[in-house]
């Protein structure tokens, strides 16, 4: 077996940057996979990358967190992906605080497109003004569907009692 060279791991490690952002955590595996098992290179080359601001955890998350919202998941999912790419707490709360995203009206949001018909509220959900919407006629079957299906979408308690 060949010896991988610290050049070797700093492009491998590029390339997968290049494509989109990584933890620290998902660098380390995907290095593991492709050039073998070094983890003191690989350690000490990913730690060079976070130094000059090619990798970063808080970048990552921001990153996530848009991506996520945009897609119409709630925190509660967001958060337990992102610590399954092993990124810190403390990281993930201040990418939180940064989002500025209004969870509420985002179930809100979520809600109508998804239930829209069935609420009766609903023509066009474009031109649908949220606060008007009264969910509260709703029957506890239509409820208990709703709230399954955000919590699957990761909203928190909170978040889906806002809707009622």
């Amino acid at each position: 077996m060949t010896d991988i060279k610290p050049s070797d791991v700093r492009r491998a490690a590029m390339d997968l940057l290049a494509r989109r952002e990584h933890s620290r955590y998902e660098l380390l595996l995907k290095l593991t996979r492709r050039l073998g098992d070094n983890p003191e290179l690989f350690e000490q080359e990913i730690g060079k990358l976070t130094e000059e601001g090619l990798q970063s955890d808080r970048r990552l998350a921001e990153a996530f967190i848009r991506a996520r919202t945009n897609r119409g998941q709630g925190p509660v999912k967001i958060k337990v992906e992102l610590r399954a790419k092993q990124v810190g707490d403390e990281i993930i709360s201040i990418a939180f605080e940064e989002c500025g995203v209004d969870f509420a009206a985002l179930a809100r949001s979520v809600a109508v497109k998804k239930f829209g018909d069935e609420l009766g509220k609903v023509a066009d959900i474009k031109t649908l003004d949220m606060e008007t919407l009264d969910m509260e006629t709703l029957d506890i079957k239509a409820r208990a569907r709703i709230s399954r299906f955000m919590q699957q979408r990761g909203f928190s308690y909170d978040h889906i009692s806002s809707l009622y």
